[in-house]
């Protein structure tokens, strides 16, 4: 694997790791002050960003992988 796949790979799991935090994060904020009147726009940041966070770290694996099948099919010839 060259460093290249490898940074990919780990700019991928780092933003997936990320958004599901936020996600959680969210998810549990506002199911905290659910039986509150006031908006909690915190959480409502963190479940509107976190899917967004989770799909930028998905399009970066696919860029590794990308990256890598190309890289094998340059080597081969």
């Amino acid at each position: 694997m060259n460093s290249t796949v490898k940074a990919w790979t780990i700019v991928a799991a780092a933003t997936i790791t990320f958004g599901a935090l936020v996600l959680s994060w969210g998810s549990i904020s506002q199911q905290a002050t659910a039986d509150e009147p006031d908006a909690n726009i915190g959480a409502g940041i963190a479940l509107v960003f976190g899917p967004y966070i989770v799909g930028a770290g998905l399009l970066a694996g696919a860029v590794a992988a990308m990256t890598a099948l190309s890289q094998r099919r340059s080597t081969k010839r």
